[in-house]
Parts: C-alpha cells; structure tokens; sequence
C-alpha cells in the first residue's frame, strides 16, 4: 500500500493538448508511474485530427501555446493547424513523452473496482490503473446530423473532422451543410476549385475580421534572443482576449462596440443588402461562438457559390432537398456540423463505485466538481471536463490550471497516507449551484440555439467567469470537499 501510494500508476486517456501536459505536470512533480493511451497512432489530438482546408486556431498561437513551452518562430498571428501539430510532436519530443505513449489504444471500458481502475481497450488489451485522467475532451466525436437518406446518397460524404483527401474536389458540385468555425476557413479554400458550391446555413453567425498576419523574420530573431519580449507579446495578446469578457455578463458598451464592429466588418465585405440581410444574426454577440475571418463573406459572394437558408428537409441518391421542396444535385456533401458535446459514451463505458454509470451521473445535468472530479468516482478525472471551456480566450489557460490541481489532489492523498479522493456530494452540489448560479448573468442564456447547452437550457460547456477567476478557483486543493480513503 506504501508503494502505490508513493508511486500510483495513473492512466492518461488522450494525447492532445490536456493528455500532453498532464504527463509534463506528472513527471516534473515526479510522477512517473504513468502511461498515456490515445485511439491513433501518433499525439497531437484535435490538430492531429483534423486536416481539412484552411483549418487553424482562432485564438494567436503565442498565447494557443504551452506558458511552459513558448514558440518564437510562430510563421502568423494564427497559425495553421499542421504547424500547431508541429509545435505538439516538438513538445513531444523535448519533454520525452513518447516514453509514455501507448498509440493504438481505443478505451472502451472502465470501472472501478476492488481499489482501483480496471481498462478495457478496443483492441483487446486490458490494464489496472490507481488513477484515470480522462483528456479525451469535451468536442471529441463528429455529429453528423440525422438526415432522412443520408445513407442513399450516391456520391461522397463526410465530415470536416474526417477529411477525405484522396477525393479531389476540382470541378465538383460541392454541397457543405454548416457557416461555423470549421465552414468558415473550408469554403474560402475550396470556391476556386469546386464547380458549384452550396451552402446550408441554419442560422448566422457573427463574424468579426481576423487580424492575421505573417510574424517577419525580424519578429522570431526577437523573440528567440529575448524571452522576455515573447512573454510580454503573450500577455499582451492575453490582456485583450481577456477584456472581452465582461460582454459576456452584460456589459453593453463592450457588447455594443462588439456589434458595430461585426456589422461595419459585415457591411464592407456584403455590399448586397438581400444577402446581408441573410448573415445578419437575430441574437447578441456572444450566444454563440464568435468567429473570425476576412475571406468568408467574399467567397460567398463568388459566382459560382449559392449561400441556401431553407433547411435541409432529405437527402436523396442524387443530391440535397430542402424544406420548400427544392432539389439539388450535387456530388459531394462535406458535414461541417461540429462536435456532440460530452459524448464519450458513444464509444466508452465509465462504472465508478458500486456500479454507478457515469452516463447515469449526467442524467441529472452534466456536471463536475471543480470541472474535474464527480461524487461516486474515485480517482477519476476529466480535463477540460464539464463546464471548463472558454468563449473569450485561449483553452491552454484552462488546461494548465487543471493538470497542476490535479497535482496537487495526488499530493494531498500522499500527505495524508491514503489512496482514494473523490468529491463528497454537499461540495459538488453547492459547486454546481453556485456555477448555475453565476451563468444566469450571461450572454449565453439567450434564446439562440448553440452547443454551449443542452435541450433542457443548462449550459454546461462554459466557465462562467473570466480566466483569472478560473485559475484562482484551481489554485488550491481544500480537503474539506473531497473524501479520502485507504482502499
């Protein structure tokens, strides 16, 4: 019982961003006795993942970076998404997490039992584990939207998050169903290639101009001589993300210089008011995910691109009706439908103390102590787990303040002689309530429709506050919430 509590065995479920540096905060506290497993073959997660056209973050690399593992020569304000997956095998590589790596690893199965966390794997294989870090994240599996006869439909499918690069679009009749993050940078890189494309829009979006730009060789030569000038570029970065903030609970003049700002973006790039009218969202800035780019509007605006805002009514072998009866053929239908929020369920089981479910857990809202831990789980954690996402700033903020609280809990199971933690139910209840409690104020409970919450209105996706409130929440483990035992 010494040794597994001087070194537990910790299962890190996920090699992307959270996977990544929890291993990293693991082996710097000397944490060693670790293995992270990921379904693929190589680390990298969501930048690994996802390939399509024009794919990159909205948030400046400087700041969607390691605070640990800073970047100089970042080729643009926001990268593209193959050097961000650059920058993860670099990290990879530098802090010996191939060590620990264990690819081809699907999870199907875990439970608790007999003092401790038994794995299943898709491949057959099976592992015991003190401690389970789940960083598989909250936007993991592709939702494809159920069509009538999708499964009829002769030509090519699939989705953004499942690039097909072995299909060449050139001189195709090209049908993408969405106008969010992932449409927005594809059809800008696709308009001059394709025939004809059409664009299913349920709702706009607002969309603000991408102040993107190539970093000069100047720029990096800085940087790299000087870590102190990169940090401050970060934090100047992270000071005018983070000012964004108060729109979010109400502060109308942000959310009014906001709006005058998207408008005035949209009214240069549309002059047609017919088809501004169509981009003009109904709802405040900020209900849904606010995007960024200058070559969206324009590329809509190509000859050969009809934006559509009736819905899709079926899916036929030859192409796509929509809800005023209207038939199109095309060749090809690109899904650019985002992610099913916390659907890990779909492919994995997680069966805590006394056979409670996790999916039966979430019933009663989806939900976790301090967005990491759930009553009935022992040693169980979630990176970037319930309501742990951000609208206004970058996710690696979230993700570092995370991994070190978890730290920290294995550092107070190991002062107090024990080897079991888990929430008790009062402090997850009175954690959950006070966080309802503070999301009322925001932006996001307004009457668009976003994946930020669930059917029943509950936003459980998003940290109320700004990121210092976050990192201040995580910045101490207090015993009192938690229940230690000795299995």
């Amino acid at each position: 019982m010494q040794n597994r509590n001087a070194s537990p065995r910790v299962a890190i479920i996920g090699a992307g961003f959270s996977g990544m540096c929890m291993a990293i905060k693991l082996k710097e506290a000397g944490y060693t006795n670790i293995k992270m497993f990921d379904k693929a073959d190589e680390i990298g997660g969501t930048w690994r993942d996802n390939t399509y056209p024009g794919v990159a973050c909205d948030v400046p690399s400087h700041l969607y970076s390691y605070s640990f593992a800073p970047k100089a020569d970042w080729s643009k304000v926001f990268s593209p998404g193959g050097e961000i997956q650059e920058y993860c095998l670099g990290v990879a590589k530098e802090y010996g997490l191939y060590d620990y790596f264990v690819p081809g690893h699907e999870l199907v199965h875990s439970e608790f039992k007999e003092g401790a966390w038994h794995l299943e794997f898709k491949n057959g294989n099976k592992e015991t584990f003190d401690f389970v870090v789940s960083c598989i994240g909250g936007l993991h599996i592709p939702n494809y939207p159920d069509i009538p006869g999708h499964e009829k439909f002769d030509g090519v499918s699939y989705h953004s998050a499942a690039w097909n690069h072995d299909h060449d679009l050139t001189g195709k009749n090209v049908a993408i169903i969405g106008t969010a993050a992932s449409a927005l940078q594809i059809i800008p890189k696709i308009v001059d290639k394709v025939k004809h494309l059409d664009v299913y829009q349920r709702t706009p979006n607002w969309v603000m101009p991408r102040e993107d730009m190539e970093y000069p060789e100047e720029k990096k030569e800085q940087f790299k001589k000087s870590p102190l000038r990169a940090k401050l570029h970060r934090l100047f970065i992270y000071s005018l993300f983070e000012m964004r903030f108060p729109m979010f609970r109400g502060n109308k003049w942000i959310a009014n210089y906001s709006k005058k700002m998207a408008m005035k973006h949209l009214e240069e790039q549309v002059p047609d008011p017919e088809l501004r009218a169509k981009l003009t969202p109904d709802f405040p800035v900020g209900c849904k995910r606010i995007l960024a780019s200058n070559t969206f509007y324009p590329a809509l605006q190509r000859d050969n691109v009809e934006l559509i805002t009736e819905g899709v009514a079926k899916i036929t072998p030859k192409g796509i009706t929509s809800t005023e009866g209207k038939s199109r053929k095309v060749d090809t239908i690109i899904y650019a439908t985002g992610f099913k929020p916390f659907s890990l369920f779909d492919s994995q089981e997680v069966i805590g103390r006394d056979g409670l479910k996790l999916s039966e857990y979430f019933k009663d809202g989806i939900r976790a102590h301090r967005t990491l831990t759930m009553p009935g789980f022992p040693n169980y954690f979630t990176m970037l787990g319930p309501n742990s996402g951000l609208g206004h700033n970058s996710i690696i903020l979230i993700i570092e303040a995370q991994a070190k609280y978890i730290v920290k809990c294995l550092d107070e199971l190991k002062k107090k002689n024990c080897t079991t933690i888990e929430p008790t139910e009062e402090a997850a209840k009175a954690f959950d309530n006070k966080l309802l409690d503070d999301l009322k104020g925001t932006v996001w409970h307004g009457s668009c429709k976003s994946w930020y919450k669930d059917e029943d209105g509950r936003i459980f996706t998003l940290w109320p506050r700004g990121t210092v409130n976050f990192r201040k929440e995580m910045k101490k483990v207090k015993p009192s919430e938690y229940k230690f035992a000795t299995s």
